[in-house]
């Protein structure tokens, strides 16, 4: 058996049997305790962090090149919420153009919850419950990526969008169809490019993820000029091509497109490959578009509401400018029955028309839908009772009866839907001289002066007692500066455009249509809709000075629903001085 020797003088290492080194008890324990109080150090410093952090995100932690450490929940999830929203962009470069895709075109959404959560974990992961991690996260940055979730047709459809602006066919020749013959042109030699799409696709998410404040450079694949061996096979193609006629269905209805419009339409197109050809025969997208546009006319059919036929003047005019009450009466409403419509998908059938050149066939369906009415005949027979209805008078053939008339003409007939709000200068827009309206006075500031138009306020006036007396939801209403007798006190509006508007909801459940007429003194409005239970009462309040005035006067609306419930609308009107006659 051999020995073992000891170490030379001042060693304090051993060698064993086989000549390796060993090392002493005691240099083996001192290494021992310095492993121990280094564990104990990384151990106190990660457990002192966690301690000071608590539920904070640890420090070093970036999401998106936003710094998150030291941050609580709250505060890191408005961070995150306000640097990641949906018009939130990235810019893309290419071509020498830059486009700018949204988070909203890219259906990009950050999920902030998820996204804090993982911020949050970062550096609490992995062994001896994460607190080795804890330390690591001090020494170096974690970048994190933000939770996201993507809605990839909308991102394909964006960078379709771009990629349509970008991409090129490669130029040098072009071709030329009529219905006699078919020949290629020469051109000048034009490198062709197309973006990769995908690449394209993956540096939009990136650059949203990431929050690139710079443009991002997209690849382009180049493809050499067209050569005229490959511009005359496809002008042969062409040729054989129009020797059969195109025929186009459309539901019931046959088309059959002359030789000169499918010529009209035809064109060499690029096939976006390298290898083999590198042309084809397709069409011109222009003019296609254009051709299906001309057929469109002949096959499309707009749909047509339905009529509805009620008095223009109620039996009994309602007008007075004291109280008064109002609620639905039974009416003579007839209807005549809506249409429906149909209109062709324009986009579609070009999109068809474009795929038959290509795949060399000549037979094309086109997609007809049917378009409902606005208003179709089963809504229109909801309207059975006049609602509101109410006259002003006027003196006979002044210049302003005739902006009355016009004012009323327009806006006779209209129906508005459940829901929908009605605006008079909307309706109607500007009262010019070139629509028939003439010089009538009109109250501005404070004073009377001449303006095209004026008078229709009258109208305006006539207009909302209906719709208060409908017990519709009036929107907004001005009253006159200073009150005129021929107005109920309080319960009066004026117009003028666009500043000024007479607007009410229709809120209930059928449409409500609006009659308007005119005789030699006198204009009517009624409204016409479903009984829907409601009584109105005005109450008048007594007149009441006012100082550097005229007077005010509170006029309340008192509704009372098919249901009992009353709900009172008090509406007080100051009136200021009339002007002194001049």
């Amino acid at each position: 058996m051999g020995r073992s020797r000891r170490s030379p003088p001042g060693r304090e290492g051993i060698v064993g049997a086989d000549g390796a080194p060993v090392l002493s008890h005691r240099r083996s324990g001192r290494l021992a305790l310095v492993a121990t109080a280094v564990i104990a150090v990384v151990l106190s410093v990660a457990i002192g962090v966690r301690v000071a952090y608590g539920d904070r995100i640890l420090p070093g932690t970036r999401m998106g090149g936003l710094n998150l450490g030291g941050l609580s929940a709250a505060a890191a999830r408005d961070r995150l919420a306000l640097a990641y929203t949906a018009k939130q962009s990235v810019a893309l470069a290419a071509g020498g153009q830059q486009f700018m895709v949204t988070a909203a075109q890219a259906g990009y959404r950050v999920d902030v919850t998820a996204s804090i959560e993982r911020a949050r974990d970062a550096g609490r992961e992995g062994p001896l419950a994460g607190l080795w991690s804890t330390v690591a996260a001090l020494l170096t940055q974690r970048r994190l990526e933000p939770v996201a979730r993507l809605q990839r047709g909308r991102l394909d459809a964006r960078i379709a969008m771009i990629a349509d602006a970008i991409d090129r066919s490669p130029g040098g020749f072009a071709l030329v169809a009529d219905a006699d013959d078919v020949q290629v042109r020469e051109q000048a030699p034009r490198v062709g490019r197309t973006l990769d799409r995908a690449v394209a696709s993956a540096a939009a998410v990136a650059g949203l993820r990431d929050r690139r404040s710079v443009p991002i450079g997209l690849l382009m694949r180049a493809q050499p000029p067209v050569t005229r061996v490959e511009a005359r096979a496809v002008a042969l193609l062409a040729s054989d091509y129009l020797r059969t006629p195109l025929r186009l269905t459309a539901g019931p209805r046959k088309l059959v497109l002359t030789r000169r419009q499918t010529a009209g339409i035809l064109a060499l197109e690029a096939t976006g490959g390298t290898r083999g050809a590198r042309l084809r025969l397709g069409v011109d997208n222009d003019r296609t578009k254009r051709l299906v546009s001309s057929i469109a006319r002949g096959l499309e059919r707009a749909a047509v509401d339905a009529r509805i036929r009620a008095p223009a003047r109620p039996p009994v005019l309602v007008e007075g400018q004291g109280e008064l009450r109002q609620r639905p009466r039974r009416a003579n409403i007839a209807v005549v029955p809506a249409t429906s419509g149909r209109r062709l998908n324009r986009s579609a059938a070009a999109s068809a028309v474009a795929d038959a050149v290509r795949r060399g066939r000549h037979g094309v369906e086109l997609e007809l839908t049917r378009t409902s009415a606005r208003l179709r005949t089963a809504v229109a027979r909801t309207i059975t009772s006049l609602l509101g209805t109410f006259t002003t008078r006027f003196v006979c053939c002044q210049p302003r009866v005739t902006n009355i008339r016009l004012i009323a003409a327009e806006v006779d007939g209209a129906v508005v839907l459940p829901g929908e709000r009605f605006s008079l200068n909307q309706a109607t827009g500007k009262r010019t001289s070139a629509d028939g309206y003439v010089e009538a006075p009109f109250i501005a500031d404070g004073k009377i002066e001449p303006s095209i138009g004026g008078g229709v306020s009258q109208f305006s006036t006539t207009l909302y007692n209906a719709a208060y007396f409908a017990g519709l939801q009036i929107n907004s209403h001005r009253p006159h500066s200073f009150y005129i007798d021929r107005y109920p006190p309080g319960r009066e509006a004026t117009l003028n455009f666009p500043d000024i508007d007479l607007a009410w909801t229709n809120d209930t459940s059928a449409p409500v249509l609006i009659r308007a007429a005119t005789d030699a003194t006198s204009v009517s409005v009624s409204l016409y809709g479903a009984d829907h239970g409601r009584r109105v009462r005005s109450q008048t309040a007594d007149r009441t000075p006012v100082v550097d005035g005229d007077f005010a006067i509170t006029v309340t609306r008192v509704l009372r629903y098919r249901d009992g419930k009353v709900a009172r609308e008090p509406f007080t009107t100051r009136y200021d001085r009339p002007p002194p006659p001049e």
